[in-house]
């Protein structure tokens, strides 16, 4: 008989052990599932020729004024009723009383958006960064804020500029923010030029005449290779 209730109690010890062990594990997996993945805050570069981009839009606040730099391929999709592409770079400077005080970035990549940081609600596939007006990264600047102004434009892709991308006109596309003396396609310094004319005199053109005949070529070569 006492063999018996030791073997049955036993069996009980057994059973509760295996119980508890498997509590322990599901309470383990339920932790690991709810932790967030560590946030890479470098994952977002610097983009080296941002400014050799489309500048498509300037915002004025006050004394801040912000300059904002995409590819041409970003802007056609968005003219064409698609999706911004994997890839694009969105690149805002910000100046206060005219002085470049920060730099933001803002990335779209496939998969990205599984990324954010913690407590931050996923913005598509979009990431941001901050960066100091000498390029250097801002690692005082709290990123989470970013994720939850940009969360608010969702219809937009997340961004705040999309009905300027829509608006702007690619054929405007200039080499320079300053085209008095530069070609409004290249950014070809034109000043020094001498062009001729092809007729009997082989006068010199004037300066007016001349931008005009440099830049109708330059667009016939441009549009050329737009075709090509």
């Amino acid at each position: 008989m006492k063999k018996l209730l030791f073997s049955a109690l036993a069996l009980v010890v057994a059973l509760t052990l295996t119980a508890c062990n498997n509590n322990n594990t599901n309470d383990t997996n339920d932790t690991s599932q709810q932790e967030p993945s560590e946030y890479d805050r470098e994952l977002v570069k610097f983009p080296d020729n941002y400014d050799k981009g489309v500048n498509y839009a300037t915002v004025n606040r006050g004394n801040v004024r912000e300059e904002a730099y995409t590819s041409r391929k970003a802007i056609e999709a968005v003219q064409n009723g698609q999706p911004i592409p994997s890839g694009t770079v969105i690149t805002l400077e910000i100046y206060e009383d005219e002085e470049l005080s920060e730099i933001f970035v803002m990335e779209k990549r496939t998969g990205w958006g599984d990324q954010p940081p913690p407590d931050t609600p996923r913005n598509g596939d979009w990431l941001y960064q901050e960066f100091n007006g000498d390029r250097s990264l801002d690692y005082e600047e709290d990123i989470g804020r970013c994720f939850t102004c940009h969360a608010n434009q969702e219809r937009d892709d997340y961004t705040n500029t999309l009905g300027e991308m829509k608006s702007y006109e690619l054929e405007d596309v200039t080499g320079s923010k300053d085209s008095n003396t530069e070609s409004r396609l290249a950014g070809i310094p034109t000043e020094d030029w001498e062009v001729k004319s092809l007729d009997d005199n082989h006068k010199i053109i004037d300066d007016e005449e001349k931008e005009g005949m440099i830049q109708n070529t330059l667009t016939t070569f441009y549009f050329h290779e737009e075709k090509s």
